[in-house]
């Protein structure tokens, strides 16, 4: 079952943010992950939730997600994005 990670993302630093960047999009592409979408304009149809900016990420499955969510690659790299943006990340999983 595909899983999608949803990150409403708040880019601080972009300089700085690029370097996060750089270092996670090898990683997810490793996992088996890929980029579905990255707006900075989302269109909020209800409720007050405004992200900065959208991103999904496509995994195969939960696991495949929480295993380079929680690999030893990734740690460093999410101290430096959280030293420059903030974020709010979930996790779906498709039937």
């Amino acid at each position: 079952m595909t899983a999608y990670a949803v990150i409403d993302l708040d880019i601080a630093d972009p300089d700085g943010f690029q370097q996060y960047i750089d270092g996670v999009t090898p990683l997810i592409e490793r996992a088996g992950g890929h980029n579905v979408l990255i707006d900075d304009d989302a269109l909020v149809l209800e409720g007050d939730w405004r992200p900065a900016t959208l991103v999904i990420h496509q995994f195969a499955s939960k696991a495949a997600l929480q295993e380079f969510w929680d690999s030893p690659e990734y740690q460093p790299l999410k101290e430096l994005r959280r030293r420059y943006s903030t974020v709010k990340v979930v996790v779906g999983e498709s039937a």
